[in-house]
């Protein structure tokens, strides 16, 4: 039952899963950075009717067709001039097709799909390219990680903030936007949204400690 409802494509759960991921990635780039530094859904073919190699099962190379895009498009990340091109994969560990692999292995063959698919593309167009792979308990893949750490670098600089304690903030925005959605697709949609915190400087940190001690 858990195995179906983490993996049905019935009804977009799913879908949304990957969706909510997405938004806090951004919104976590963009918190680092600025809002209009980033975008979503940018395109990398449009019009170009570009094919891509893609190595899996043994296949012919597939077409990706002549309008496809990553999720999120963030300018400046790594470099001044440079965008970065974003693709999440949310990957169900629990699939019975992974049960004689280990989570590292499943989440290394996530990343490569997405990078066999768009990295050649992102290189042409003078891009950079970082899949997002994380399985549905929020672990991650080591370019998600190097993502993270280099919004936790930004962020650290930006708000003058310890390093230690940024780590510990943007890992866990980024594991509660994916095992957050599990519930919905467990339990369905429940009423009622909680807020997340808006922090923009360094004091919001201090007033959210004090929050979490007195509770």
């Amino acid at each position: 039952m858990v195995e179906h409802a983490l993996s049905c494509k019935k009804g977009g759960l799913v879908g949304q899963q990957h969706d909510d991921t997405r938004d806090e990635a951004g919104s976590l780039a963009a918190m680092a950075l600025t809002k209009s530094r980033v975008s979503y859904k940018p395109y990398i073919f449009n019009g170009m009717g570009m094919w891509a190699t893609v190595q899996e099962d043994g296949n012919l190379p597939a077409s990706i067709g002549d309008e496809s895009h990553g999720d999120v498009a963030v300018h400046g990340l790594w470099k001044k001039g440079d965008t970065c091109i974003l693709d999440i994969y949310v990957t169900d560990t629990y699939a019975k097709t992974y049960a004689s692999s280990s989570l590292k292995k499943v989440l290394k063959r996530a990343a490569k799909k997405k990078t066999y698919k768009y990295l050649d593309a992102c290189l042409e167009m003078r891009r950079t390219f970082i899949p997002l792979a994380y399985s549905v308990d929020g672990m991650v893949y080591k370019e998600a990680k190097a993502f993270e750490k280099r919004v936790v670098s930004l962020l650290a600089s930006k708000l003058r903030g310890q390093y230690s304690e940024m780590v510990g903030f943007v890992h866990a925005r980024m594991s509660l936007a994916v095992v957050c959605s599990n519930t919905l697709l467990l339990c369905g949609a429940r009423a009622g949204v909680a807020l997340r915190p808006l922090l923009y400087d360094g004091a919001a940190f201090d007033a959210l400690d004090s929050a979490m001690n007195d509770s």
